[in-house]
C-alpha cells in the first residue's frame, strides 16, 4: 500500500505519491521554510535532494514518500524510513513530515503523522526486539514546555529523548591557535584516502544512539553530496592512523539567496582512543581559518548536545553560539 493512500485529509488537501526529482524544487521550498520556521536558517538545495533521493537505502520512493497539495502548491511532504534493527538491535521507524508554516496547524501534523505510522506498522510484523517510531521537532529546549509540533507529538505520546542544536559563529575574528598533541599531523587529503576517512568517521560514533555500521551505500551517499571538497577538510593523522577529522563544506547556493558568506564546519569526529587530548578544538580552529582564507565571514554546525565528548561545549567555547534546539523524539510502536 502506498503512503498516500493512507491520508484522509480533510478541506482542499489532498495526498498523491512522489514524482521524483520533478518534486525536489517544490519540496525544497517547504523544507527551507519549514527549518527558517523552528530557527534553524540551514538552506537546502534542490541539488542537495537530487543527490539524497538518487542514494536512498532506507526507504522505497515508489510507496514510502508522499507529497501533499493545496490547490496548485506543494505544502508539506512526508517520508518514511527505517533504521536499526540489525543483529537484534533496536528498529527505528522514522517519521518526517515537514510543512510549510502557512499551512501549518495541528489538525494537518496529526493526520500526516498517524498516516506515516500506520504505514510503518507492518515493518514490525515479525521483528522480535524493540521497535519504535522516531521523530523530529524543533523544540524551546531541555528543561522548557514544548511547543508547536513538539507538544503535538507529546500530546500523541512520544517522548524527548536527545537534543541536537544548530550553532553559529557571526564572524571569524579572534580564531584561537590551538596545538595538535605530540606525533599528530593534519595532512593534505589525498583521493585514494577519502572512502577511508569517511570510514573512519562512522567508526568514531560506535556505541552512540544513532549510530548503525557503515554500508558502501550509505559512504557513497555521502559522497554524492554536491558540496563535498576534501580541500576544505582538516583530518588529523597519527602514523597510518585516522585520529580526527573536521569535514567543512561551503553551499554557495545558500551564500547567493541569503546574501551571506557562510561555511559549515561539519561532520567533526575523534577516534575513541584519541578523545580528551585537543584534537577536534584543534581541528576546528583550522578549518575556521580555512573558511575565512575562502572569503567566508561566518561559520554554523550541528552538534548532538548530549555528545558524550563534550562537542556542544567545545563549540561553543571557540565562539559558537545557539540558534535552535531540536528535540528527537520516540514512541513503542505497540502503543498504538
Amino acid at each position: 500500500m502506498h503512503l498516500a493512500d493512507r491520508h484522509d485529509l480533510a478541506g482542499d488537501y489532498r495526498a498523491r505519491p512522489y514524482r521524483g526529482a520533478d518534486d525536489h524544487p517544490a519540496m525544497t521550498q517547504v523544507l527551507a521554510a519549514y527549518r527558517e520556521h523552528i530557527g534553524d536558517d540551514e538552506l537546502p538545495t534542490v541539488e542537495q535532494l537530487d543527490a539524497s533521493y538518487a542514494h536512498l537505502h532506507d526507504c522505497d520512493p515508489a510507496t514510502d514518500i508522499v507529497v501533499v497539495e493545496h490547490g496548485d502548491d506543494v505544502v508539506a511532504y512526508g517520508r518514511t524510513s527505517r533504521s536499526g534493527g540489525d543483529d537484534g538491535g533496536d528498529l527505528y521507524c522514522v517519521v518526517f513530515a515537514p510543512i510549510h508554516p502557512d499551512h501549518l496547524s495541528r489538525e494537518l501534523f496529526d493526520e500526516l503523522v498517524a498516516a506515516q505510522e500506520a504505514h510503518m506498522r507492518v515493518w514490525n510484523d515479525g521483528f522480535a526486539g524493540h521497535a519504535a517510531y522516531r521523530a523530529f521537532a524543533g523544540h524551546p529546549g531541555p528543561g522548557r514546555a514544548a511547543t508547536g509540533e513538539a507538544a503535538w507529538l507529546e500530546a500523541g505520546g512520544y517522548e524527548a529523548t536527545e537534543w541536537g542544536a544548530a550553532l553559529r559563529r557571526s564572524h571569524l575574528d579572534d580564531i584561537p591557535d590551538l596545538p595538535l598533541p605530540d606525533g599528530v599531523e593534519v595532512r593534505t587529503v589525498a583521493p585514494g584516502d577519502v572512502r577511508r576517512i569517511w570510514e573512519a568517521h562512522w567508526e568514531a560514533f560506535r556505541g552512540e544512539w544513532d549510530f548503525e555500521e557503515a554500508t558502501p551505500e550509505a559512504i557513497d551517499a555521502q559522497l554524492a553530496e554536491p558540496y563535498v571538497d576534501p580541500t576544505l577538510w582538516k583530518v588529523a593523522w597519527a602514523g597510518d592512523d585516522i585520529v580526527g577529522q573536521v569535514k567543512s563544506y561551503i553551499n554557495p547556493v545558500e551564500n547567493d539567496t541569503r546574501g551571506c558568506l557562510r561555511g559549515y564546519t561539519e561532520y567533526i569526529s575523534t577516534h575513541h582512543d584519541w578523545r580528551n587530548r585537543g584534537i577536534a578544538g584543534a581541528l576546528l580552529a583550522r578549518s575556521l581559518r580555512e573558511l575565512r582564507d575562502r572569503g567566508m565571514t561566518e561559520a554554523a554546525l550541528g552538534v548532538d548536545t548530549n555528545n558524550p565528548g563534550g562537542a556542544y561545549q567545545l563549540y561553543t567555547k571557540l565562539g559558537f553560539e545557539l540558534q535552535a534546539y531540536e528535540a528527537v523524539y520516540a514512541k513503542d510502536v505497540g502503543s498504538t
